[in-house]
């Protein structure tokens, strides 16, 4: 299951540089996501969302910084993102910059969900990470909330020439003792504890001009990346794809088959159906995902074997412990032991 979900380098190498005070402190990180310092300058590597995680939980440790996150993202500019970035700094304006950003966010990571919403005259910018991330490594995954929120006002201000004032910024998690480095540097009050993590713009600030804006520029990189799309999903079969819409909408509980099918588009019967031609169904489908879900959240003490349970859609811990015995022939205690 780790495969399913990655993120390019040039974001890791970002989180390393900027966390790292010397070479010793570099490969200690590195070393911590089974990486050398050499392939931090491989751009086309991809790493695991454990790998993710424990690089992200040395450089916390070692940089002893509590703030982070937010430290790294004042630094970040868009080449960060590869293509997606170029396309970002050849966009008309700002507003257009975040609409290709989410349309191209998996060609460099699927690690989060970003999306982009109006309403009247605010622009709405979500930044999820995964839920399995927020279960296993809550602290690294608010840490990339702050990377994200900085980044973009900084990306905002390269790409401008000017700063930004949010007119709010919305965390899901429980607020921190203090707050004034995320005043100082997201130049906004941020409130905990809400429920989604979001920074809210006026639109007429959206609307800014891009001081790189070049059409032609901008039409070569779209298609790069609509190619790069392209490969991504082509010889998919669609038993992968519901598989990659069930792992995108794990959120708080498991997601069940009238969610997919209204992600997907079809209704529970067609979906049902393609799942069958494939000799499959989407009950076997769940059933798998939920032993990956359930072998990668056992892996880490975070959460109890009931609260597991319970995100994966079980009723009673117990008919998890049965299910899980069926599909590993251990119970949930004895697989935990057994890689601890």
């Amino acid at each position: 299951m780790a495969a399913a979900f990655w993120v390019s380098m040039p974001i890791i190498r970002n989180i390393v540089m900027g966390a790292a005070k010397n070479s010793g402190e570099l490969q200690t990180i590195c070393n911590a996501g089974n990486i050398t310092a050499s392939e931090l300058e491989d751009a086309g590597y991809k790493l695991t969302l454990e790998q993710n995680c424990s690089i992200m939980e040395a450089a916390l440790a070692i940089s002893g910084d509590a703030f982070l996150g937010l430290h790294i993202g004042e630094k970040t500019t868009p080449v960060v993102l590869g293509i997606t970035g170029h396309l970002m700094q050849s966009s008309k304006d700002i507003l257009t910059a975040l609409q290709n950003l989410q349309q191209f966010t998996s060609t460099f990571t699927q690690l989060y969900n970003f999306s982009l919403e109006v309403k009247n005259d605010e622009a709405y910018y979500y930044c999820e990470p995964l839920q399995l991330w927020n279960d296993i490594s809550p602290e690294t995954a608010r840490h990339s909330v702050d990377i994200a929120f900085a980044g973009i006002l900084h990306s905002f201000r390269l790409l401008t020439g000017k700063s930004f004032q949010p007119k709010k910024i919305l965390y899901r998690y429980a607020r921190i003792l203090l707050t004034d480095e995320h005043e100082r540097i997201l130049r906004c009050r941020s409130l905990f504890n809400q429920h989604c993590n979001c920074i809210v713009f006026s639109l007429a600030d959206m609307q800014s001009p891009v001081i790189g804006y070049n059409s032609e520029l901008n039409i070569v990189f779209k298609n790069l990346l609509e190619t790069e799309l392209k490969k991504q999903h082509e010889g998919t079969s669609f038993t992968a794809q519901v598989r990659e819409v069930i792992l995108k909408h794990y959120q708080f509980t498991f997601p069940q088959l009238e969610e997919i099918a209204g992600y997907m588009l079809i209704t529970p019967r067609t979906l049902q159906r393609k799942l069958q031609e494939e000799n499959t169904s989407f009950r076997t489908l769940s059933d798998s995902i939920k032993e990956e879900l359930a072998c990668s959240l056992l892996n880490n003490n975070v959460l109890s074997i009931t609260e597991i349970a319970y995100k994966l859609g079980y009723a009673e811990p117990s008919t998890f412990q049965r299910a899980f015995r069926q599909w590993t022939g251990k119970t949930p205690n004895a697989f935990r032991s057994s890689i601890s």
